[in-house]
């Protein structure tokens, strides 16, 4: 079997450089708008020159791609770690107290400039978060938990655009309750509607 190469010092630095970019560019946001900071800035706050910050990003807006890709990092090992229980319910409802978890993490200062209707990220196809919710919500149509009238994809979207609508509302009462909580009341209500009915020995029919 095949080992991985140790990293040589100068791999090992360029991940430091990056990510004392990465946490500069983040530091300045609770601050300013991602608009308002320069590249001198981060790089200042990294100590690195301005000309190093195009080796890892190619715009400002590429710190907001990565800051996306962290989060699927973060739901990743979160995720993993859970042991699926009986209930389909108590899953989807745990899979979004990690989300929750997730943007107290990153702050409510951050948190606030992702959410403008200039953020495509939100919507777009194919990121690690999603696809392990709507795997979720495709083996629970395989086990009959679920409803089939509307496709994991669809139920994905659906249930994606309440969370943030609850992430949303915190951020307009700025922070003034227990974002985890609200998410776990709000998605346990929400998901019953996506339960399949009990059977029914009468008619037959689930």
């Amino acid at each position: 079997m095949l080992k991985n190469k140790p990293l040589t010092s100068r791999q090992l630095q360029s991940i430091q450089t990056k990510s004392n970019l990465f946490e500069s560019a983040v530091k300045l946001m609770k601050q300013h708008s991602l608009e308002d900071i320069t590249i001198a800035e981060i790089c200042r706050g990294a100590g690195v020159s301005v000309g190093s910050f195009y080796n890892y990003f190619s715009t400002k807006s590429d710190i907001l791609v990565e800051m996306y890709e962290q989060a699927d990092g973060f739901f990743d090992q979160k995720f993993r770690g859970l042991e699926p229980s009986a209930s389909i319910q108590n899953d989807i409802v745990d899979y979004f107290k990690i989300y929750a978890e997730y943007n107290l993490n990153v702050g409510i200062a951050t948190i606030k400039q992702l959410y403008t209707c200039n953020n495509k990220l939100f919507i777009a196809k194919g990121r690690y978060m999603q696809n392990v919710l709507q795997a979720l919500l495709e083996k629970g149509q395989a086990n009959r938990q679920l409803i089939d009238s509307m496709s994991a994809e669809e139920m994905t979207e659906y249930l994606f655009i309440a969370a943030r609508g609850v992430i949303y509302n915190w951020c307009l009462h700025e922070g003034g309750y227990d974002l985890e909580r609200k998410m776990e009341e709000y998605m346990d209500r929400l998901v019953v509607v996506l339960l399949r009915a009990p059977y029914s020995p009468l008619t037959n029919e689930r």
